[in-house]
């Protein structure tokens, strides 16, 4: 029998954890090889990173994203993206899409991509999930997700208030403070803000940080505002029209302008972008800001 020292197991535990690390480090630089070049890539991703989640979640839509030239930027940890794609070079103007819980990004660009082809509007879709469990530790904080995009954003050559927040969802929950990190600390991209079924939650501990004054006494001053809701949205007490009528006044108190209010009373928050009329409506009223 053949014995090992508790120092030699300890330099094999530490070995092990240095080549996990290793392994750890080539898989972010293999994702970011992929991604490097920009658009989606037709290679498999590695194992256990963000894009290989997302290729296993939603395959159609990974393969529609790479087939209509979509460009994926990795995060600095590695463990989200931001997708963007424009239908021509010089769109009539940009949407920033922050999705619901646990739903990813190239969802999004493939519902709204209907709209921004008959529009003529680009997409910049944070992938702030982290293709997890659910539970806010499976989420990026709104300063890491802001940071994030605002990197991106200005990599892309963006103006000041010339694209649009979308949030729907959870999405639209953290909206309010991205706007809020936007204006107080950042390139005040967001000249208009589209709150799709998410008030201003408190358990958001960043909106909380808004209602405290931590952003200043007027967070959203000169930023615009839409709401969308829907009569029969499931989680009533969060998304449901009297919970958006609320977030509409917290809006207000905080300096932002309230231009439409879009209210369907036998929808859900899918509803406005399934809706011609209702997303045009929205789409339009943006389009039709100074920038």
């Amino acid at each position: 029998m053949t014995l090992v020292s508790q120092t030699g197991r300890d330099a094999k535990a530490d070995m092990k954890r240095a080549q996990m690390r290793i392994f750890g480090a080539i898989a972010v630089l293999g994702l970011a090889a992929l991604l490097a070049a920009g658009p989606v890539a037709a290679q498999t991703p590695p194992p256990g990173t963000i894009l290989a989640r997302a290729t296993e979640a939603t395959p159609e839509q990974i393969r529609f994203a790479r087939n209509i030239g979509v460009t994926l930027r990795i995060t600095r940890d590695g463990r989200l993206f931001v997708a963007t794609w424009s239908p021509n070079p010089n769109p009539r103007g940009w949407v920033v899409v922050l999705p619901d819980a646990k739903r990813w990004a190239q969802e999004e660009i493939a519902l709204w991509h209907p709209t921004l082809v008959r529009k003529s509007v680009g997409i910049v879709a944070m992938q702030w999930w982290y293709g997890t469990g659910d539970g806010p530790v499976h989420y990026a904080n709104a300063d890491v997700v802001y940071r994030e995009l605002e990197q991106a954003l200005r990599q892309m050559g963006m103006r000041p208030n010339t694209a649009m927040l979308y949030g729907v969802g959870r999405g639209a929950e953290i909206a309010y403070a991205i706007q809020a990190y936007d204006r107080h600390a950042g390139g005040k991209f967001f000249g208009a803000t589209l709150a799709n079924s998410g008030a201003m939650a408190e358990d958001v501990a960043a909106n909380r940080r808004v209602a405290e004054g931590q952003f200043g006494l007027g967070p959203f001053d000169d930023t615009r505002w839409i709401f969308f809701c829907g009569g029969r949205d499931a989680d009533a007490n969060r998304a449901g029209c009297p919970a958006m009528r609320g977030a509409a006044n917290a809006v207000r108190r905080f300096g932002g302008k309230n231009e439409l209010f879009l209210e369907e009373a036998r929808g859900t928050r899918t509803t406005l972008l399934q809706e011609q009329r209702l997303i045009d409506s929205a789409i339009d009223k943006y389009l039709s800001f100074p920038r």
